[in-house]
């Protein structure tokens, strides 16, 4: 089975790098990556979480993450995984472009391939768990099952929810950008029943399609 290996920014399949520069909106804030996100939320500490957040780099997050001076939250080792997760699939139906890159993996093999980490990476010799790897993948079977079109947008409810059709976030940056993304997408489509019979609206977007 095919292999694909990363661990760069630069390589070729850098943007599954958590350091790669891909804004992420999560619980109505906007993250500068994943990487900030996840080590932010190692920690209770409010004013820890919104200096990490402000850092001019992933780098530069990670460092401070990593930092054994700072308390991590009691419950971290129990969480981190479902926090990784989440915020690999804001990153991946955020972006249209990554997510078509992810799901032209097809059926490959994913895997962090460094020597720097046996959890999140393969350890470089294989011995690693690839963590990190692996919800990729998982990420890729959750998107796949959601739709039966590569190309498709998904609608504004399923990529930000949470957040109201009334806000103004769909009136500036990532909301703005994503909504005629969306609306272009939409509007173009042929069967437009199957589409709204996959991705019916909630309480709140429920005269979306009107």
């Amino acid at each position: 089975m095919e292999e694909i290996r990363f661990y760069k920014v630069d390589d070729l399949y850098g943007f599954f790098s958590n350091f790669s520069g891909y804004r992420i909106f999560i619980d109505n804030e906007v993250w500068p990556t994943v990487e900030h996100y996840f080590q932010a939320n190692k920690f209770e500490n409010l004013e820890l979480r919104l200096k990490i957040k402000n850092i001019d780099s992933p780098m530069k997050a990670a460092q401070e993450g990593r930092n054994k001076n700072y308390i991590l939250r009691p419950d971290w080792e129990r969480v981190k995984e479902d926090i990784m997760m989440k915020a690999l699939l804001a990153k991946f139906l955020q972006h249209q472009d990554l997510k078509l890159n992810l799901l032209n993996t097809n059926n490959a093999i994913i895997i962090e391939d460094t020597k720097n980490d046996n959890y999140w990476g393969n350890g470089g010799d294989g011995s690693g768990k690839n963590r990190l790897g692996i919800l990729l993948m998982e990420t890729r079977g959750i998107i796949n099952r959601m739709y039966n079109d590569i190309n498709a947008v998904f609608p504004p409810w399923v990529v930000f929810p949470g957040v109201s059709q009334h806000d103004l976030f769909w009136r500036m940056g990532i909301g703005e950008d994503f909504l005629y993304k969306w609306s272009q997408y939409y509007f173009n489509i042929h069967d437009k029943e199957h589409y709204k019979s996959a991705f019916p609206p909630n309480n709140d977007w429920y005269d979306i399609y009107d």
